[in-house]
C-alpha cells in the first residue's frame, strides 16, 4: 500500500499547481480561490475527521499550524512560478527534501548511522547538480523568466515546505492521546492552509473572483487534498525522511507539463531538462533510502 500511496501523491501533487496556468488570477492572487476550494473540500468531505480532531484541541492546533506553514510555502511558490517555468520551479521546490530528511534523521531518529549520512550527502549532491543544470536552461521564445526573483521565492517555499510537517510529527510525542490516524490531521491541515489565503483575499484591493479563476482554484484544491491524503498515508507507512523525497519525484510530472503542454522550454533544450531532472530524481531516490 505504501507504494500506491506514494504514487498517488506524486501524480496529484505533481499536477495541482498546473491549473494556475489557466487562471486569469496569477501569482499570489491565485491563492484566494484555491484557499476557498480547500475550505469547501474540508467542510464537505472532511467533517468526520474534523470532529475527531477537534476533540483533541492540542492536536488540532498543531494541525492548523502545519497548514499555515504550508500556506506560506504555497504563496511563495505561486509567486515563483510567475517568474520561472514549472520545470525549474518544481525542481527548486524539491530541495525541501533536505530539511525533511534532517528532521527525520536527527529529530525523530527514523534512521541513523554513517550509511544514512553518506546517502544524504550523495543524494544531495546529485539533487543540487540536477537542479543547477536545469536552472541554466534558456526559456522558449516568448517566455520570459526572472531568475533573480524566482530562485529566492522558490527557496523561501522550500523552507516552509521543509518544515510544515514538523508540528504533525511532534503531536504524538507531546501527548500519546494525539497519536491519531494520518488522515484525521488532513482536516486541520486544510483549515490552517486555507485561512492565510482567505485573509490575503480580504486585504486585496481587487476582491473579484471570476468564474475561470474559481474553477481553476477549486480544481487545484481538489488535486492538493487528494495528494495530501496520499502523502500523509505514505508518511505514516514510510516515515518523513523517506516519504518526502519519494513524493518529490513529482518534479518529473511537472517537467512533463512544462515541456509538453505549456512549451515553456525550447524543444532543443529538452534533453538537457530531462537529463537534469533524472539526475535530481536519482538524488531524491538516494535521499529516500537514507
Amino acid at each position: 500500500m505504501a507504494f500506491w500511496d506514494a504514487l498517488g501523491a506524486v501524480l496529484c501533487l505533481g499536477s495541482y499547481m498546473v491549473p494556475v496556468r489557466f487562471s486569469k488570477l496569477k501569482g499570489m492572487a491565485f491563492f484566494p480561490p484555491m484557499a476557498l476550494g480547500i475550505l469547501v473540500v474540508a467542510l464537505l468531505f472532511l467533517r468526520g475527521s474534523l470532529t475527531q480532531l477537534t476533540a483533541a484541541p492540542g492536536a488540532f492546533g498543531l494541525a492548523l499550524l502545519s497548514g499555515v506553514f504550508w500556506a506560506g510555502g504555497q504563496l511563495m511558490a505561486n509567486a515563483a512560478l510567475e517568474q520561472i517555468s514549472l520545470a525549474k520551479g518544481n525542481l527548486l521546490f524539491s530541495l525541501n527534501s533536505f530539511l525533511n530528511i534532517l528532521i527525520g534523521l536527527f529529530v525523530f531518529k527514523e534512521t541513523a548511522g554513517w550509511e544514512a549520512l553518506g546517502l544524504v550527502a550523495l543524494g544531495g549532491a546529485l539533487l543540487f547538480a540536477g537542479v543547477g543544470w536545469v536552472s541554466t536552461v534558456e526559456p522558449a521564445q516568448g517566455q520570459k523568466e526572472n531568475l533573480k526573483k524566482g530562485i529566492p521565492l522558490a527557496l523561501a517555499a522550500c523552507f516552509f515546505w521543509g518544515t510544515y510537517f514538523l508540528p504533525l510529527k511532534l503531536a504524538p510525542r507531546l501527548n500519546p492521546h494525539w497519536d491519531l490516524p494520518p488522515l484525521v490531521f488532513l482536516s486541520g491541515l486544510a483549515l490552517g492552509g486555507c485561512l492565510p489565503g482567505l485573509v490575503f483575499w480580504v486585504f486585496q484591493k481587487n476582491k473579484s473572483l471570476e468564474g475561470r479563476s474559481l474553477f481553476a482554484g477549486f480544481l487545484s484544491a481538489g488535486l492538493w487534498a487528494a495528494g495530501m491524503a496520499f502523502f500523509l498515508l505514505a508518511i505514516g507507512s514510510l516515515g518523513l525522511a523517506r516519504a518526502v523525497p519519494i513524493v518529490n519525484s513529482n518534479s518529473l510530472v511537472y517537467a512533463a507539463w512544462s515541456l509538453l503542454v505549456f512549451k515553456e522550454i525550447p524543444l532543443a533544450q529538452t534533453p538537457k531538462v530531462l537529463a537534469g531532472t533524472l539526475l535530481a530524481l536519482g538524488g531524491i531516490l538516494l535521499l529516500a533510502r537514507a
